[in-house]
């Protein structure tokens, strides 16, 4: 047990180090808007090559098998997520004018912007492949359901057209980097294509990018937004750390209970499950009508309540 308290401490010392070097030059005035924009691109630059190393270099064909097999969990937990966010609007307890920003953040993750950095603080490098199968089913929620219900809030709102299920929009998912680097990934190992070395080392090199400047990234936001504002929050902003810190990995746990599920791809998936909401949903709020102020409250305060969630969980998931 000590060891395990021990591991899981060094593990969070090394993200709010390394997130600390962010904050504090953020509070020297290092970035400006665009300064933290250019991070934010690096980021999101660095991570399809990222996703096809992890993928390429992780895994044999057996175990992408195996963890198709378990594919459908991270699916269930979002699933079922999303039922829950819907009978809290129903119950009256969610402000109309925010219905669908509220759903869209009560299920969605930073999957890969956090949960890379955080995978590999915890698990290291071999923890990825089972983040991508949550990336997965929480990419599909985003640019469907998600979408969907922040296009609502926009019809409510400002009276916009009514928007479709499925649209042309919703079919980006599939042509953004970071899943088309993971697709192709997969497809190189399920064909049994030799990937050139040059082009592993390549892909690595660039790759190794994306952990520290999200890092450094998530303390400029923290630093941006300060602890303070934990006490002044709405009800709905609590009830999205409610969901990311408490609902969503106690889902994940009971749902993997029947399960013969291996032991690192149990772990890493309840903390896929902690990170804290996409900031994709504040730009679609934005772009769409929605609440844009909730949405990115949601998101900020989600985040720094990772830094406290995170060594709770992952000394909780040791003994799993």
């Amino acid at each position: 047990m000590f060891e395990a308290i021990t591991h899981s401490l060094t593990a969070v010392l090394v993200l709010v180090f390394v997130a600390g070097i962010g904050w504090v030059t953020a509070r020297r005035g290092w970035y400006d808007e665009k300064g933290r924009t250019l991070i934010s691109r690096l980021v999101n630059c660095a991570i399809p090559f990222f996703l096809f190393y992890s993928v390429t270099s992780k895994f044999t064909h057996d175990q992408l098998m195996e963890l198709i097999n378990m594919a459908f969990l991270p699916f269930l937990v979002v699933g079922i997520n999303f039922a829950i966010s819907i009978v809290l609007v129903k119950l009256g307890v969610v402000r109309e004018e925010i219905h669908g920003a509220f759903i869209a953040c009560f299920t969605s993750s930073t999957v890969l912007f956090v949960g890379v950095p955080v995978t590999i603080a915890l698990f290291g490098e071999t923890g990825l492949p089972y983040l991508l199968v949550y990336f997965f089913a929480n990419v599909i929620f985003i640019w469907t359901i998600g979408l969907y219900n922040i296009r609502l809030d926009g019809v409510r709102r400002h009276g916009k057209p009514q928007p479709k299920m499925f649209s042309l929009q919703s079919l980006k998912l599939f042509t953004s980097p970071p899943l088309l680097g993971f697709l192709i990934g997969m497809l190189c190992i399920l064909l049994s294509i030799q990937v050139p070395r040059f082009l592993l080392l390549s892909t690595h090199m660039i790759g190794q990018l994306a952990t520290p400047l999200a890092l450094i990234f998530i303390g400029t936001t923290v630093a941006k937004v300060g602890f303070r504002k934990l006490l002044h929050m709405p009800r709905e902003v609590w009830l999205i750390l409610l969901a990311c810190f408490v609902i969503r990995p106690c889902l994940m746990i009971a749902l993997m209970t029947p399960f013969d599920v291996p032991e690192v791809m149990r772990q890493v998936f309840v903390i896929s499950t902690i990170l804290p909401v996409s900031s994709m949903i504040a730009v679609l709020s934005r772009h769409y009508g929605a609440d844009e102020e909730y949405a990115s409250e949601a998101v900020s305060m989600s985040t720094i309540g990772l830094i406290f969630a995170a060594p709770v969980w992952f000394t909780l998931v040791t003994f799993l």
